[in-house]
């Protein structure tokens, strides 16, 4: 009987591995190329420009707004 759990554990982790194996391989199929940023890095350079651009145009409406409030424009 000791065999046959023996056998059992084997075949189990000849399964595990092997299953291991193909997920490894379907994640290296569709993980980004080398040299290429991360998506969380592309979201964060997008988000920090959108804030850049942002912060532009509220900078400008506060400028605008002062000139108008002294009458230059």
């Amino acid at each position: 009987m000791f065999n046959d759990l023996q056998y059992v554990a084997l075949q189990d982790r000849t399964a595990r591995e092997q299953d291991r194996a193909e997920r490894v391989a379907e994640r290296r199929r569709y993980a980004r190329p080398d040299g290429q940023p991360s998506v969380r890095a592309r979201v964060a350079r997008r988000l920090f420009a959108l804030a850049v651009a942002t912060e532009r145009n509220e900078t400008w409406r506060v400028v605008w707004e002062r000139l108008e409030a002294k009458g230059r424009l």
